[in-house]
């Protein structure tokens, strides 16, 4: 049964730490402060509890969360220039459990993020528990990459492969990039709500408030004239207004989204936006909610071959029937598994010098100062190491069909979010500014152009009909031109928003310390994506989770430097 968490009955006046957003990093500080009886920790999250849901409990239902504001804030885009003005939607998880309660559940390591990655991978094992693959799943997915020693063993979040029975795509797919002499990793995971469990629940020092919408944080001067954090005020279930009083700290983890939106509404921001709104700017830094990146996603799909099975079997109601039944009964079958399978590599089919040539018409040329440390970075990763591609969509066709996705995990571009109204229950304006850089562009097209290679290497390519339809194009993509305007016509988020309240410093586009803190403010610190300075590769998730795990450390002032 699942308690009433949008009870307001007996709430306290104060508490230590109130921390604003229950998902994917909220969730994790509050459980590891309230480990300690002494500290005090009030979870406000704007969404309802539906952890019993199995929308949130089944990996292959989680689609059916996005674009319903049961769950999902529902966020759209801007016009994208850089796609023919098409508009880019971005759901993000308005429920308990964040955005990790919503996704598709991948766990893709990072190779450098924030602190890097000898300081986040003790974070990340502690964050899990790792479940083997049985030797036949091994077999099957040719798992033979694994190491034991990065995994976690008894942290909250369970990690494993699932107990299948995988496709013949999954299958097909490592052995695809063999032929083509690329050898591949990567690890699927699903997280949900793993750290608000029974027995995080039953703390008496830990309180969380379900469909308690913060409109801003109480933020006061001294005589000194520092800022300092003392609260926040919420609009609960019953729609009365509360002040709620933080004795030690306010904990920002709302989101890369709704993060920089709430600081913006309590006066921290760019002084002259918050003023156009009518807000007096408390602390004036421009630096709020830009620096946003995302990763893109471009798909081509074809039709299977006849005797096939994809996930648009599950369209008839025996057959979902009949999985449905499986998961109860044993936590098995097609819906309890993540169906996507992903591979690294480096941008394919590249002419002696031709990255090279990219590189010089499109990043030799000054740049702002904020951004000229992180292409520098970029710039290094494109030259020296793999960069990610991911299969397997449905589509929602009436024929079965496979698709393979190319992602862009480096991107140069850089949008913004920033808040449209003084009234706190409308949404901020979102623009990613989707391949804005020219660059972009570019090197998505060139993955995207080798997804037809893909296809046509076995084992893949007797998986596929012949001559069967093709979602994206009618023929074969080999122009650089076309795959220019399918990346253009196709790309959408993949749902990885970071940056948009960046630790860095400050005069370099930051919002936050090395310690989580807002510059200019004492007692107000923000722990989620939106404090990522560069976006990691792949998936996010595990990257947050260890982000949290980390911050809780310093938090309690016991950051060991693992």
């Amino acid at each position: 049964m699942v308690a009433d968490t949008s009870s307001l009955y007996d709430l306290h006046q104060v508490y230590n730490y109130v921390v604003v957003g229950g998902g994917t990093a909220g969730s994790v500080v509050a459980n590891r402060l309230s480990e300690d009886p002494r500290f005090s920790v009030l979870v406000l999250e704007a969404g309802g509890n539906s952890v019993g849901d199995p929308r949130i409990t089944l990996p292959g239902l989680a689609a059916n969360t996005y674009f319903d504001p049961e769950f999902d804030w529902c966020l759209t885009s801007t016009p994208q220039e850089a796609l023919n003005g098409r508009r880019i939607a971005e759901p993000r998880g308005r429920t308990l459990g964040g955005s990790s309660a919503i996704n598709l559940g991948m766990a893709i390591y990072p190779r450098n993020s924030g602190w890097n990655w000898g300081c986040l991978s003790g974070y990340i094992r502690k964050s899990q528990t790792f479940t083997p693959p049985s030797d036949e799943i091994r077999d099957q997915l040719s798992l033979d990459y694994i190491d034991p020693a990065v995994q976690g063993t008894s942290g909250p979040v369970h990690v494993s492969f699932g107990n299948g029975p995988f496709s013949a795509f999954n299958a097909a797919w490592p052995r695809t990039f063999d032929a083509l002499n690329h050898r591949l990793t990567g690890d699927p995971i699903h997280a949900g709500v793993a750290y608000y469990d029974d027995e995080a629940a039953q703390r008496i020092n830990l309180r969380v408030v379900t469909e308690a919408l913060v409109e801003r944080i109480i933020l006061d001067k001294t005589r000194e004239g520092d800022v300092i954090a003392t609260g926040v005020q919420f609009v609960g279930k019953d729609g009365i207004r509360r002040a709620i009083s933080a004795a030690t700290e306010v904990i920002m983890a709302a989101g890369a989204i709704k993060t920089p939106h709430l600081l913006e509404l309590s006066g921290i921001g760019n002084a002259d936006l918050l003023q156009t709104h009518g807000i007096e700017p408390l602390i004036n830094n421009p630096n709020v909610g830009e620096n946003l990146q995302e990763h893109g996603f471009v798909p081509f799909s074809w039709e299977v071959a006849d005797g096939q099975v994809t996930g648009e079997a599950l369209r008839d109601p025996e057959i979902a029937k009949v999985a449905m039944e499986a998961w109860q009964s044993s936590g098995a079958g097609p819906l309890g598994l993540c169906p996507i399978s992903s591979a690294f590599m480096t941008l394919p089919e590249l002419r002696d010098g031709e990255l090279q040539g990219l590189l010089k018409r499109y990043l030799d040329k000054e740049v702002p100062q904020s951004r000229t440390a992180q292409y520098q970075i970029l710039r290094q990763l494109l030259e020296d190491a793999p960069a990610p591609r991911e299969s397997i969509y449905g589509m929602s066709e009436p024929e079965c069909f496979v698709s393979i996705v190319a992602v862009l995990n480096r991107p140069f571009s850089r949008g913004f979010v920033h808040l449209s109204s003084p009234d706190p229950t409308v949404l901020p304006i979102f623009d990613p500014k989707m391949l804005s850089h020219p660059l972009d562009l570019e090197l998505q097209a060139r993955h995207v152009r080798w997804l037809e290679t893909l296809a046509e290497t076995e084992p893949m390519a007797s998986l596929l009909k012949p001559n069967g339809r093709r979602l994206h194009h009618p023929k074969q993509v080999s122009s650089l031109e076309t795959a220019r305007e399918l990346t253009r016509d196709r790309i959408v988020a993949h749902y990885h928003v970071v940056g948009t309240a960046a630790m860095m410093p400050r005069d370099l586009g930051g919002v936050v310390d090395d310690q989580l803190m807002v510059y200019g403010c004492r007692n107000l610190r923000v722990v989620d994506a939106s404090i990522i300075p560069l976006i990691p590769r792949g998936n996010i998730q595990a990257t947050v989770f260890a982000v949290a795990e980390k911050a809780a450390d310093i938090i309690k002032g016991a950051d060991n430097g693992a």
